[in-house]
């Protein structure tokens, strides 16, 4: 199989859904870049069922999930993009499947389970930790627009709750059970240094420089245990770039795809 039969999977961050990558998708056709291109649903997002009220937060239950309904041919090659926890799913994918996964290009994959073995206290681990913590509180007594606060709160940098209107609270409201789902799997992905080590396929791993401690930490941290990385940090960027500073963060991703299926890239970087 050619380079350029292998499907592109998108894989969007939390409360998001796969039209997070529109504007993406249309920068690479106006390019001229004919590639195959899927952007699902994450589970609880778009038309997809939410996760099993007795499922276990884990990754692969996320990435098996998502495998089947993309109902791809057995064994097909792919190339993953994902962003947050979509990026931390797309590393799954390659640690179940690396046979089959021919690169990553990842924004702030935020599997924070690899960062205790670091050190349990340290800030960036604790920060996550609170977040989440403050998250299932909330979910626990009802509220789920002080769980979407707190949440958007936290990657928005800013208390940005009371400029929203009641349809776009509502809109952020309703996937918080699936993101409770979403930090379990997060906290449970405590990949060792050697399993990352086998993953061979190039990465471009990209993060912001005005993100969150805990986000920037699990990069870099990546950064050190993936053996064919290559790392972007772009300046001012925060944790949300690929929705709020697509016109940069794009390039980045198209460049890093149109090397990897063999054509000439328009792009910088």
């Amino acid at each position: 199989m050619t380079p350029a039969a292998a499907p592109i999977v998108c894989l969007h961050s939390s409360g998001a859904g796969g039209r997070q990558w529109r504007r993406l998708l249309a920068d690479a056709a106006a390019a001229g870049h004919d590639w195959t291109w899927h952007a699902p649903d994450l589970l609880g997002h778009g038309s997809r069922p939410g996760w099993p009220a007795d499922a276990v937060g884990d990754l692969a239950h996320e990435a098996r999930e998502l495998l089947n309904h993309l109902q791809l041919p057995a064994g097909q090659p792919l190339h993953l993009v994902g962003h947050s926890y979509g990026g931390a799913t797309a590393l799954q994918i390659a640690l179940m499947h690396p046979e089959r996964v021919r690169s990553l290009t990842l924004y702030e994959p935020v599997a924070f389970g690899v960062l205790p073995a670091l050190g349990e206290e340290q800030p960036e681990w604790c920060e996550a930790r609170d977040v989440a913590a403050a998250v299932t509180a909330a979910l626990a007594r009802g509220d789920t627009d002080a769980a979407a606060r707190g949440f958007v709160g936290y990657w928005q940098g800013r208390d940005v709750w009371p400029e929203l209107d009641a349809a776009q609270r509502a809109r952020l409201a309703e996937p918080m059970p699936t993101i409770r789902h979403h930090f379990d799997a997060l906290f449970a992905a405590r990949w060792q240094p050697t399993q990352l080590a086998a993953l061979r396929m190039p990465v471009r791993l990209i993060f912001g420089s005005a993100t969150r401690a805990s986000a920037r930490r699990v990069a870099l941290t990546l950064a050190t245990q993936l053996p064919q990385v290559q790392t972007v940090e772009l300046d001012g960027a925060g944790h949300l770039a690929p929705i709020a500073d697509a016109a940069r963060v794009n390039p980045l991703i198209l460049a890093h795809l149109a090397g990897m299926l063999g054509q000439p890239a328009r792009y910088p970087g």
